[in-house]
């Protein structure tokens, strides 16, 4: 593997008696779309800024491009951040808004006029480079903001929840069109969100932060589906958990039930089995696991359905997803009684 664009070591970083960076160690391939993610207070906002310069580390080493950064102030970094208020100049239109860092910077008029008329190209808004801010919509406000940072050539450009001020389709929208971007530009881009769905679908890898540690980082894929903590099984989508005991090399459920998981626990260890509800199946014999139950919600999703099944073997309502098409050919009630089946290998174990 090539060597990485940024490399972060041991990074600290502490306010007062709080430890907002706890021994950081990450590496950002050169144009991956990376992803910080966690709960308010995980430390992800706290490392962005460390990485544009805003905060300084009291500890570890931040290596951009083969040299420590660590010292180095914002204005002398080949970095770029976008904020989630995007902070465009009402005054200046499309195109003077994406050319002011660039006329800061006193480049050649030329040079600029070229510039800004590619990043307009790439961000789709040509035809809309003299309005001003309030005469576009937030979509294309944030690709303004998102235009004006990218103009620069920034080696790398982080995004401090660059969707949060859109509503959800949009959010969707601009998801992919962030992608895009990212790909056309072949910048690295390291975005920080809470939202476990924006993560998934745009990261090429994502990094889980919790109290100021780095939990686990992987592809989308590795994330969802090996978490490496109960937390991260959580924090990620919907999971199931079957309170569990391992007895004899088996792990047994609240109700004398045997789960079999990909991954045991200890001998005499206590914990919890875990599960997707997209894996598990009704009434069919499509794994190692049963449990049997009385349904006692359903939530309609349009394409899909997700039931709520009360058990013995776990303190809180199984949920199962069902498909458009499975709920049709097998429509369910409040009241019935179902049997669900998985497999070990869909099945993750986690000590206490």
């Amino acid at each position: 593997m090539t060597q990485p664009l940024l490399t972060i070591r041991n990074a600290q970083k502490r306010f007062g008696n709080v430890k907002a960076i706890d021994g950081i160690d990450l590496d950002v391939q050169e144009n991956e779309f990376f992803a910080l993610l966690g709960a308010s207070g995980s430390g992800k906002t706290t490392l962005l800024r460390m990485l544009a310069g805003f905060e300084m580390p009291d500890g570890g080493e931040i290596i951009l491009d083969g040299k420590d950064v660590s010292q180095v102030p914002p204005n002398h970094r080949p970095v770029n951040l976008m904020f989630q208020s995007y902070a465009l100049f009402p005054h200046m239109s499309v195109a003077q808004n994406i050319a002011y860092g660039l006329e800061m910077e006193k480049l050649p008029k030329a040079q600029i006029k070229s510039r800004v008329d590619d990043i307009l190209d790439v961000i789709q808004l040509g035809q809309l480079a003299r309005r001003k801010p309030d005469q576009l919509s937030g979509g294309q406000r944030q690709r303004v903001a998102l235009a004006r940072a990218l103009v620069k050539r920034p080696r790398l450009l982080l995004l401090d929840e660059p969707l949060g001020a859109l509503d959800k389709k949009l959010r969707g929208d601009m998801q992919l069109e962030l992608k895009r971007i990212q790909h056309e530009f072949g910048i690295t881009f390291i975005i920080v969100t809470h939202d476990q769905e924006e993560a998934l679908v745009m990261a090429d890898r994502v990094a889980i932060l919790k109290d100021g540690k780095l939990l686990q980082s992987g592809t989308p894929h590795e994330i969802y589906e090996h978490p490496q903590s109960r937390f991260a099984a959580d924090f990620i989508g919907v999971m199931n958990f079957f309170p569990v005991r391992e007895q004899g090399g088996k792990l047994v459920a609240k109700d004398g039930s045997v789960i079999a998981a990909a991954k045991k626990l200890e001998a005499g260890q206590e914990g919890v089995a875990a599960v997707r509800p997209e894996r598990l199946h009704l009434n069919g014999d499509a794994g190692e696991n049963s449990v049997t139950g009385t349904v006692s919600d359903i939530a309609y999703h349009g394409l899909d359905l997700q039931v709520h099944l009360k058990t013995a073997a776990a303190p809180e309502p199984v949920l199962i997803r069902l498909t458009a098409d499975i709920a049709e050919a097998r429509p369910i009630s409040v009241g019935d009684t179902v049997t669900v089946n998985w497999a070990a290998r869909d099945t993750r174990a986690f000590a206490h």
